[in-house]
C-alpha cells in the first residue's frame, strides 16, 4: 500500500515540475514575441530559438524535480520530458485554436525525451561534484 502512495506522490511531483517548465516556456515565447516587435530576426531563426526555449524550459524542470527527490532521476526526468511534451501539445493547441497531429509531435516527444534524460545526466553530474 505504501509503494503505490509513494507512486502516486511522484507522479504528483512529476507532473508539477512540468508544468513549472511550461510555465517558464511560456514566459520566454512571451519575451521572445516582444523581442520580435522590435528586432528583425530571419523567419529560420525562430524554430530554433523556440527549440532552445523548450530545452532550457526541461532544464528547469528536471532541476525542480532534483530539488524534489533525487532518488530514480533519470527515470523521473524521461517520464517528465514527455509529459513536458504531451501537456505543451494540449496548451498550446488550446491557445492556437486546434490540434494538428503530425510527425512533428513525434519530433517533439522525442526531443522532449533526449534533451530532460541529457539535462538528468547533467544535474547528477553537477551534484555530484558540489
Amino acid at each position: 500500500m505504501e509503494s503505490k502512495k509513494l507512486n502516486f506522490s511522484g507522479l504528483f511531483s512529476i507532473i508539477k515540475c512540468c508544468l513549472l517548465g511550461i510555465i517558464f516556456t511560456l514566459a520566454g515565447i512571451v519575451v521572445f514575441a516582444i523581442v520580435l516587435k522590435f528586432v528583425d530576426v530571419p523567419s529560420n531563426a525562430v524554430g530554433y530559438v523556440n527549440n532552445a526555449i523548450k530545452a532550457v524550459s526541461i532544464f528547469v524542470m528536471v532541476l525542480f524535480l532534483k530539488k524534489g527527490s533525487q532518488e530514480k532521476l533519470l527515470l523521473k526526468s524521461a517520464f517528465g520530458g514527455i509529459v513536458y511534451s504531451l501537456l505543451s501539445l494540449i496548451i498550446f493547441s488550446i491557445l492556437n485554436g486546434k490540434v494538428n497531429f503530425n510527425l512533428s509531435v513525434v519530433y517533439d516527444l522525442v526531443f522532449a525525451l533526449i534533451v530532460a534524460v541529457i539535462a538528468s545526466i547533467v544535474v547528477n553530474l553537477f551534484a555530484k561534484k558540489s
